[in-house]
């Protein structure tokens, strides 16, 4: 017997079973980057015969590193004799051009690649690699930030997603597990693993404290900090589910026929039930208002004088009536410009550089491997009328490729699970009547390229302080 090999098999299969994380014959996904964590995840799945595949996504960072860890977990899939995924993409430069963080930006990309495996392969599980560590450095991460309750109740065990073709459950078989537990696990198992030099580059908050904060704390404070997270976020969490259950019947009965507050029913309930369904409300409509617009948005509904507007950011306001409280949605003259392309040509617009042009020949290379987030090739003539580049507008709705039938944009956008704030500054380039591309992730199905096109339109967008302008 190995009592560490043992005590990790069992702490596994208590989680399993704690939080009906698999049902019988679910297929499961498993997202292995090539690190100690999610390498113990693929051996433990493997070593409980529970059948799963594997998905990779490679950032194509760190001079090259990146596609050996990706040739090193493609090795650890034919080894244990299971179906690969993988992806490859220029993370560093898709990012800069879409103007969000490397960290933002790649946690996205890396979700809706997992997404899209799952749906088009019919995989209804996708399993990482979190463990407890990771759970006491978001605590510790959203506290120095500022989080609510629901924040600090960390990583969650399990998580579903909404995408078009239904719901995909998230698991973290390994959540109840210590960091210092994996790797012990894989030393005594003789399993050999990838270590990501970035992950001790203090320019990243979440690496100092990993490796300055924690250790600190633990050795001053308490040798048990990261269990100690652990155990409050799990209780947090199970509180958050309680109130937020009890926030959304406190929300319902203050809501009419039309789907305005009662203002009177709304000021009868206790703060906290009315922090949490005012945030619920606002989630509704496609925002996300930090603490400070929520306890605005509280004192307005319950005292605010009747006629005026309260703004809860993400272009979202309430108008106080007489006894109810109604959504407005302004826009802001930026939010509601669509800036006109030149066909062909070069435009500047919202801090980047459009470049369209027309081509009488196909792209050198098939369009899977030619377009990207930052460039992306339509049928010219199936385009209606002049392009131009704009936010999102009440109302957005657009036909995914490889989609059937049309959707609201705010649905998709839910999907994907991106934030409020992002959705906010999300590029989309339009025609006359339609929208043809959200930037940097689908492009519509109205204009692609089929068999019978002739002419093709090339669209690439950079961001302009990266060329210098």
């Amino acid at each position: 017997m190995n009592e560490p090999v043992d005590r990790l098999l069992d702490e596994v299969r208590a989680t399993l079973r704690r939080w009906d994380m698999l049902d019988e014959n679910e297929r499961i996904l498993a997202a292995v980057s090539g690190g100690a964590d999610s390498v113990c995840l693929a051996h433990v799945l493997a070593a409980l015969d529970i059948p799963f595949a594997i998905a990779h996504f490679d950032h194509q960072t760190r001079e090259g590193a990146s596609a050996e860890d990706a040739e090193f977990v493609k090795h650890l899939a034919a080894d244990l004799g299971i179906p690969f995924y993988v992806v490859s993409q220029p993370v560093a430069d898709e990012a800069a051009a879409s103007g969000l963080s490397f960290e933002t930006y790649a946690r996205e990309q890396r979700y809706a690649f997992l997404s899209r495996i799952a749906v088009e392969e019919s995989y209804s599980v996708i399993a990482t690699g979190h463990h407890r560590d990771d759970v006491a450095e978001t605590v510790l991460l959203r506290l120095l930030r500022g989080a609510s309750p629901e924040g600090l109740a960390g990583i969650p065990p399990v998580r579903l997603v909404a995408t078009a073709a239904g719901n995909v459950r998230i698991v973290r078989p390994l959540i109840a597990c210590s960091r210092e537990a994996i790797e012990v696990w894989l030393h005594e198992c003789k399993l050999p693993y990838r270590t990501d030099v970035t992950n001790r580059d203090p320019v990243y908050l979440r690496n100092r404290i990993r490796h300055e904060l924690i250790p600190q704390l633990s050795a001053e404070y308490n040798p048990r900090l990261t269990e100690a997270l652990y155990r409050t976020a799990s209780l947090l969490r199970d509180e958050h589910d309680f109130m937020a259950e009890q926030a959304q019947r406190f929300l319902e009965r203050c809501m009419d026929a039309d789907g305005h507050l009662i203002r009177d029913n709304f000021r009868e309930g206790p703060r906290a039930l009315q922090r949490r369904a005012l945030r619920f409300f606002t989630w509704e409509h496609g925002a996300s208002p930090d603490f400070d617009r929520v306890e605005a948005g509280i004192a307005f509904i319950c005292h605010g004088p009747t006629g005026q507007v309260c703004d809860l950011g993400d272009g979202l306001a309430l108008r106080n009536a007489r006894e109810r409280t109604e959504v407005v949605e302004p826009s802001t003259a930026e939010d509601m410009l669509a800036i006109p392309l030149a066909m062909p040509g070069i435009t500047k617009a919202f801090g980047r550089i459009i470049r369209i042009r027309y081509c009488d020949t196909p792209p050198p290379e098939p369009l899977s491997v030619y377009c990207s987030p930052t460039r992306q090739v339509f049928d010219a003539h199936r385009i209606d009328g002049p392009l131009a580049i704009r936010h999102r507008q009440p109302g957005d709705r657009f036909k995914p490729l490889g989609m059937t039938g049309r959707r609201k944009l705010k649905d998709y956008f839910i999907d994907l699970g991106l934030p409020h704030s992002t959705r906010h500054r999300q590029l989309l380039l339009v025609d006359r009547s339609r929208i043809l591309w959200v930037i940097g992730r689908a492009m519509a199905a109205d204009a692609a390229v089929t068999a019978d096109t002739r002419r093709w339109l090339e669209v690439t967008i950079e961001d302009a302080k990266e060329i210098g302008e």
